[in-house]
């Protein structure tokens, strides 16, 4: 990029962390390798037991972009809203503590959103392996899109239907680059108290965006590791996350109709997938699924996966 006020523009990392000791100098060593240098790495330390703390510590002292936050442990969600809480950049981006991101991200996010005053960038990622190279979970997690227009401005939920229409919406907010400014206006945060918050956060991104552009570019480097949160068992708690999720959704397009179609069109695909996934629950739990399906939901679930959720064996 040139010199000038176009290089000014300063935006706000935010980072929370818990027990990642493993990953934790690569992940930050990817922000400070960045060739857009103009951004603050907000890290929110939420409560790590391990030895997460001493190497946050070790980085603030050596660039003075780190500001450090220290909460106790409240979850994934609390802390990125602490993160916004204290973020003053123009844009925001939510990095992962065990991941990590290609050099010139930054600086081609922000080009496409000064050249087309944009509301929200969004792009693919690749995934790799934790040290087990058979972790039966990979092929599972897949972030690149083939369908997409690129580099073309559209309205969120105009881009949102061509996602939902060749299967390419991935809810994962390491995926986006957002300006401050819509996330303020919007109120939008993270829903504390629940997993799989991205699917609220990213489809209210997207609804409420002006102005979007996709760049086919695999910035994001997406670490599976077995033992994470979205590699674990389906339990009980994932389904009422999912359906907290469908409910905050359900009762945004009560206030704003237009969406109504493209929101029941995501629920549809959420909610099947999520019941399919349900088989592996306890008997008793499916039992209590399947009657919180039929009262609230039915018009969403497919017959077939009813009989999934009742009869299909866990296998292991």
């Amino acid at each position: 990029m040139g010199k000038g006020m176009r290089e000014q523009l300063l935006i706000s990392i935010i980072m929370p962390v818990y027990n990642t000791e493993a990953y934790l100098d690569m992940a930050i060593r990817s922000i400070l390798e960045q060739t857009y240098s103009n951004y603050e790495l907000i890290i929110i330390n939420d409560g790590s037991t391990d030895g997460s703390p001493a190497i946050l510590a070790k980085w603030t002292e050596t660039d003075n972009r780190i500001k450090l936050v220290s909460q106790n442990n409240e979850g994934l969600s609390a802390a990125r809203n602490k993160g916004l809480h204290y973020a003053t950049g123009e844009f925001i981006y939510f990095m992962d503590s065990d991941d990590y991101l290609r050099p010139d991200t930054l600086s081609s996010c922000v080009r496409s959103a000064q050249d087309f005053d944009l509301d929200l960038v969004f792009f693919d990622a690749d995934t790799i392996r934790d040290g087990n190279t058979d972790n039966p979970v990979l092929p599972s997690f897949q972030y690149i899109r083939k369908n997409m227009p690129a580099h073309q401005v559209m309205k969120g939920s105009e881009a949102l239907v061509k996602l939902l229409d060749h299967h390419e919406f991935f809810s994962p907010v390491w995926m986006l680059f957002i300006r401050r400014n819509l996330i303020l206006q919007e109120k939008l945060r993270f829903e504390v108290g629940i997993i799989h918050e991205d699917e609220l956060f990213t489809m209210m991104s997207f609804l409420v965006a002006k102005k979007v552009v996709y760049l086919p570019e695999r910035f994001f480097s997406r670490r599976v590791r077995a033992n994470s949160i979205m590699t674990s068992t389906f339990k009980w708690f994932n389904i009422t996350s999912y359906l907290k999720v469908a409910t905050q959704l359900q009762l945004y397009v009560e206030a704003h109709a237009t969406y109504r179609a493209i929101v029941d069109r995501y629920l549809e695909r959420m909610l099947n997938a999520a019941v399919w996934k349900s088989h592996v629950l306890p008997r008793g739990e499916r039992f209590k699924l399947f009657y919180i399906l039929w009262s609230r939901w039915r018009q969403y679930i497919h017959t077939r996966n009813y009989g999934v959720l009742l009869f299909k064996r866990k296998t292991r």
